[in-house]
Formats: structure tokens, sequence, C-alpha cells
């Protein structure tokens, strides 16, 4: 009997972390399945999934976007997509026609979504099976209206209706276009035939989600590719081991970097940070710092690991929470500042966010390093995690997968 025809979406976001989520679930799926993937990045996606069997295409998406004013970045779900593609019909619909292109090309029996709203849009009215993949904030709950990202906060709590229901209104224009059935409310949107939210509530990005979504999909755990990147040991002389990711934009950037850069050789610091600016390297040939231009491999380090230090992105997050390692969020937006108060909801970490420099990063290294509650909440956490998804979620998301095709 032939296989089925399974196509992968992913059209926003930049980090690895899209491409784990896909490349663990085709790897769950190769020899079951014709698999095609469609992404943002392809270079990323071979970084990471090198050998994996899949038809590799660029997919369709916004072109990038000039700087954003904070109070303009958006703060819900479809309030940010006015910045890929959303925010009119007349941007909206070339995306959406490239897609269905896509589509016609491949036919596929399934469509899988991760962070690819514009291809689960295109693919109303046409009979596709769908299914999506996320971790929280690219799973968002399905509410009406959509929940704020910040949603812990009473000041911001309240979502902006008026900015949904203008994207709903440029969706729905384009859709009468391609005489596809209308959408009553954003969230029919996320209708999809299987919602699996590949994710753990201590780090959800809306936790807790059944205030926002009773009786809402459950957790299956967390997609985390720990395989691929630099192979690096820890140094044996080192009292402290820190491991960094990093990506070389913006103030939490500058006063990270700044604060590892200042410890002594007592400490033994990995940094992994792709992109790194010229001359850093040689800034730091002399610190406690070792520099990587890119992904590092986690599972020949995060185990032996005192402290992680990151953006909190909910990969990176997901692996250290898994490995009992306390971490220290630096956010860059607000999906990483949405991680980054679960950390702090779960005692699993600390947080910056605001106007913050490199001695408020460095006291904060300090405390989480000599804190015994964050360590003994973390090492409660791994066990947890460990006992409750012993094998990972790709084999039960290849299961769901199959079982609709």
């Amino acid at each position: 009997m032939k296989p089925p025809r399974i196509l992968f979406a992913w059209e926003m976001g930049e980090n690895f972390g899209h491409v784990s989520k896909i490349a663990e679930t085709a790897k769950a799926l190769q020899g079951k399945a014709e698999l095609w993937v469609a992404v943002r990045n392809p270079v990323a996606f071979r970084q990471i999934a090198r050998q994996l069997d899949v038809k590799l295409m660029v997919a369709p998406a916004a072109p990038p976007h000039g700087a954003i004013a904070p109070d303009d970045a958006g703060r819900s779900y479809p309030d940010a997509l006015r910045h890929v593609g959303w925010a009119t019909p007349q941007d909206l619909a070339p995306l959406v026609e490239a897609w269905r292109n896509l589509f016609a090309l491949v036919s596929p029996d399934l469509l899988v979504v991760q962070a690819a709203p514009t291809a689960l849009l295109a693919a109303r009215g046409l009979g596709l099976k769908t299914a999506m993949i996320g971790s929280g904030y690219d799973a968002p709950p399905r509410a009406h209206p959509m929940s704020s990202f910040y949603h812990w906060d009473p000041q911001l709590r309240a979502p902006p209706i008026e900015r949904e229901a203008e994207v709903l209104a440029a969706a729905n224009a384009v859709l009468s276009d391609f005489a596809a059935p209308a959408l009553g409310r954003f969230c029919d949107l996320l209708d999809t035939d299987a919602y699996l939210l590949a994710t753990f509530a201590e780090i959800d990005h809306y936790a807790p989600r059944d205030a926002i979504e009773p009786g809402h999909p459950a957790y299956l755990g967390q997609l985390i590719t720990t395989d691929k990147g630099a192979e690096l040991d820890w140094r044996d002389d080192a009292k402290y081991r820190i491991l960094a990711y990093l990506r070389p934009t913006g103030r939490p950037f500058e006063a990270g970097a700044k604060a590892l850069e200042r410890l002594d050789r007592s400490f033994d610091v990995i940094l992994a940070c792709p992109g790194a600016p010229p001359g850093m390297a040689e800034r730091l040939a002399t610190s406690a710092v070792r520099l990587v231009d890119g992904p590092v491999r986690l599972d020949r380090l995060i185990m032996d690991c005192d402290l992680g230090i990151s953006h909190a992105s909910n990969g990176i997050a997901a692996a250290f929470v898994m490995a009992g390692v306390p971490q220290i969020g630096l956010p860059n937006h607000a999906e990483q500042i949405m991680v980054a108060q679960a950390l702090g909801r779960s005692r699993l970490g600390l947080g910056l966010a605001g106007q913050y420099g490199v001695n408020e990063v460095s006291k904060t290294i300090e405390t989480v390093l000599s804190s015994d509650a964050l360590r003994s909440s973390a090492a409660e956490a791994r066990r947890r995690l460990t006992a409750t998804y012993p094998k990972g979620p790709a084999p039960a998301l290849a299961a769901a997968l199959l079982n609709l095709v």
C-alpha cells in the first residue's frame, strides 16, 4: 500500500526549536510516510536534520519587516500576526495563493503546521486534513477573544479585541477571494483535526492553561534535539559549569555576554552564539568563556551543568528543565518573556526584564548558583517529568498523525 504523504510547514520564528519539533516528529515517521517539509530556513533545518529523509522546500513567508515599536509588537497571537503578512488582505492574499500552489504541487494527505498559521488559513475549503504541533506560543489556547500574551499581568491582561477583529476581517476577505469558508471567530482557525500540545505545564507560555481553555488538549512533553552541534566537554577543574545560549542582538545579549566575561577561571562557561559578532572570540580568549558560533551538542554537557542561561526560548529552556538545571532567562520579546515568567512561576529559574545591565545579570548568576531552593525545585521537576514522559512525545505524535491518514 502506498504510504501517506505528509507535509510539514514552518513559516514563523527564527530559532532551532522550530526545527527540532519538525525533525523529531519526522524522525519517528521514517519509513511510515512520505515526508515533505516546507520551512522558513532550510539551512537551519539541515544543520539539525542533516540525514533526515524528507523532501525539503522553502515555505512561503512574509518579507522581513523593519523595526517594530515596542507598543506595536502585538499583545496576542492574532495581534502579532499583523507583522507577518496579516495586516491587510493585499499582504495576505499572495501568501495564501503561494501556499495553495504548494499544496497543489505536493498533494499531501495531511498538513502538519508548526508556527505556520498562513498555511492553515490557506488549507481552508480544500478538504485537506490538518494537524498542529506547538509548544504553547505557537499552539495558543483556543479562546474568544484570544488571550493576551501577558495574561498574568492585571494591567495587560485584557486582549486587544479591536486588532483581533481587524486581522479576522483581513483573513475573511482573502478567504472570500478563494471561495473558502469564512472564520466566525479567529480561534476557529485553530480547529484542526489534531491539536498536539508538545510541551509540559511548567514552561507553557499560557500556564495555567486551564484558566484560559478549560479541558485543553493534554500535554505530550517537549520535542528537543540534544545530539546535534559542536562537541565539547567540561573542564575537570571547574567549580561551576555554565551553559549559555545567546543570540547577538539587543541589550539582553550585551548584558549577558559581558556578565559571563567577568567570571573568573573557577568557572567553565560554554557560550553557544550563532552569528557571533566579529572580534568576540578574540575578546573572550583570556576569559573563562569558550565561544561556539552555532549550536552545541547538549547531551554531552547538560547533565553536568550548574546553570543554564538563555533568552528563555522554549526549546532550550525545556532542555534545562528536563536535565534538572536551574536557569536564567534574558528574554528579547513577548514569547520569551512568557517562558521566563513561567519558569519563575514554576520555581525553576529567574528571568530579567525591563531596564537592566551587566551588574544585574552578574547578581542574578550569583543568586541562582547559591540557591538551594532553585536547585531542589529543578531536580524535582526533572524526576517528575522523566517519569511522566519517559520516551518523549515523538512516538505519540507520530502515531496521532498516522491515525489521521
